[in-house]
């Protein structure tokens, strides 16, 4: 069994087409070499697109308040962090809860499913854990404003992440985090806006314990990811230990995620290994169910409410 991988499908008949088929990014230089920002977004269905399908949504202001304390959550990884869970969620806080799409510098309220990542094909119930846990940040005063920016793609190895491929390839998806980045640059809105603070979540690795990947190998392209993006994007991270994949996990994985940490500029993310087994996953014993996104929640928010910004 494969992980989810239908935005990486989608891409591909973009990437025969060239560079013309690339995106013209609405308000930044265009982060992308090859198709990005055309190729993801593409229809997978009759009736439905993953990422940028706007409907229902209400647009939302970027205007930085900056008496208040906004956190820009960019949510990177694969299929567990997308709109994926069967559920119903319905934010507290859902005012000050806004959701940013990095494919056309858009922004609207955070309602399901969120914009910018795949979702299960149901409007009412394609949730994304990260909603909830935004919400959690808020409720919990460590913010008063949270914007969250979905990059999860699924399916992905690390080294897709990092690596920038042939142009019959889709890799390179760090170049996602940079094209949020830059729009949200061109609007104001950077590290240095008085009242923000960014935060990259790291959730991803399932892939990697499918691929046999080494310790040394994970780490690598890790820090090659990182690096392209601190050139632009200098903040802090989290990472997840999240190996999961049909009921096995990866040592090697594991313990490349949890030697990351430095606590100082990446901080542990969620156990997802250690604290969701297959009472908390679907019946593919890898993507998580409705309680299982609960204890994701939770994890969350107890890993960025411990950093200090």
């Amino acid at each position: 069994m494969r992980l989810h991988r239908r935005s990486v499908l989608v891409a591909l008949p973009y990437l025969c087409l060239g560079g013309s088929m690339r995106a013209r990014p609405l308000s930044a230089p265009d982060p992308g070499h090859i198709f990005f920002e055309n190729g993801i977004a593409a229809p997978v269905a009759t009736g439905g697109t993953v990422l940028t399908d706007t409907t229902g949504k209400t647009a939302r202001s970027l205007a930085i308040n900056g008496g208040i304390k906004t956190l820009v959550m960019i949510c990177a990884g694969q299929s567990l962090q997308t709109d994926l869970i069967t559920d119903t969620f319905n934010p507290v806080n859902g005012t000050v809860l806004d959701n940013f799409c990095w494919f056309n510098g858009t922004c609207f309220a955070a309602t399901t499913p969120l914009l910018g990542t795949s979702w299960n094909g149901s409007i009412a119930t394609s949730v994304n854990y990260n909603h909830k846990v935004a919400d959690g940040l808020i409720t919990n005063g460590k913010f008063d404003r949270v914007i969250i920016v979905p990059v999860n793609l699924s399916g992905t190895t690390v080294d897709i992440w990092a690596r920038d491929g042939t142009f019959s390839e889709a890799a390179g998806y760090y170049r996602m985090i940079l094209a949020a980045a830059l729009k949200l640059a061109a609007v104001g809105i950077t590290p240095s806006t008085p009242g923000v603070k960014f935060l990259i979540k790291w959730n991803q690795g399932e892939s990697d314990t499918q691929q046999s990947t080494t310790q040394v190998n994970y780490t690598n392209s890790f820090n090659l990811m990182k690096s392209q993006i601190d050139a632009v994007l200098p903040v802090k991270w989290t990472v997840a230990k999240e190996t999961w994949f049909v009921g096995a996990v990866s040592s090697a994985v594991q313990a490349a995620q949890v030697a990351l940490v430095n606590g100082t500029t990446i901080f542990a993310g969620e156990d997802m290994d250690g604290n969701i087994n297959a009472t908390g996953r679907v019946g593919d014993n890898t993507h998580l169910n409705a309680a299982g996104g609960n204890t994701a929640t939770t994890l969350g928010i107890a890993a960025i409410t411990a950093i200090t910004f």
